[in-house]
């Protein structure tokens, strides 16, 4: 089971979303600090915390990997409250059905005061088993 396997496997009902709701997607690192929010999009983390149960030998695949799957919105502030509480339902929907979540936590929502965003979380545990995450 590879990292890049686990991503896709979580990253894949978020890209579905966006495409649903015409949100675009942008791969993670890749938010202008000073730029302005005149369409939305939505960006993905994945991190990785307990990296596997006890396993014998010398770097075998890891099993049950464990870690942190976030989702943020970015939206105008124009928009705010509405269009992202119609992107956290879909992504809370379509998460919720993806084996390997553990909990979510949120959505939360905040106006940032110092940026043009309106923005939303949603993050959830996850834990990662070759049962279900198919490697290519």
């Amino acid at each position: 089971m590879k990292f890049q396997d686990i991503r896709r496997h979580f990253e894949t009902p978020v890209i579905d979303c966006c495409n649903l709701l015409r949100i675009q997607y942008r791969a993670e690192n890749t938010l202008e600090p000073i730029g302005d929010a005149v369409t939305e999009f939505v960006v993905a983390r994945l991190q990785f915390g307990e990296m596997s149960e006890n396993i014998i030998g010398d770097c075998p695949d890891p099993e049950n990997i464990r870690g942190a799957f976030i989702v943020e919105y970015y939206g105008p502030k124009g928009r705010g409250p509405a269009r992202a509480q119609e992107a956290m339902e879909c992504f809370f929907c379509s998460l919720k059905a993806t084996q390997g979540v553990i909990n979510l936590n949120g959505p939360d929502f905040t106006a940032l005061d110092n940026q043009p965003y309106f923005f939303a979380r949603l993050s959830m545990g996850i834990m990662a088993s070759e049962n279900y995450i198919e490697s290519v």
